[in-house]
């Protein structure tokens, strides 16, 4: 990642380029794949980011100096949206602080995880 900031009111700017790291894991969850989503996007926005994009598949959420992707599939490929199943979930976390990134990666990992259903899908 390149970041610029000019450091006088001339033209001059100076280009600092900082390491991006990125922690990532998966994990497979037996839940209704009509849920992924709202499930993705709860355990994200719990953790103070902001979804930034909702590619199908995948949730891209973002603290301004954190990343956090969160990409899911059916682990078969005869499954029922609105019955329980088996659903492949990837979280990565990209940023600056190496830390950071891997405290993102196992916080919303951790979160969808434990989110649990009540009752039925």
């Amino acid at each position: 990642m390149a970041v610029a900031t000019v450091t006088s009111a001339t033209t001059e700017a100076a280009t600092t380029r900082a390491a991006l790291s990125w922690h990532t894991g998966w994990f497979v969850k037996t839940m209704c794949y009509k849920d992924t989503r709202s499930f993705t996007q709860t355990a994200l926005s719990r953790n103070g980011f902001r979804t930034v994009a909702t590619p199908p598949n995948a949730v891209l959420g973002s603290d301004d100096n954190t990343l956090v992707e969160v990409s899911y599939a059916p682990a078969q490929t005869s499954y029922q949206p609105n019955q329980f199943a088996r659903v492949h979930f990837t979280v990565t976390a990209m940023s600056n602080n190496p830390s950071a990134a891997q405290v993102a990666r196992n916080r919303v990992r951790e979160n969808i995880q434990k989110q649990r259903y009540i009752d039925t899908c």
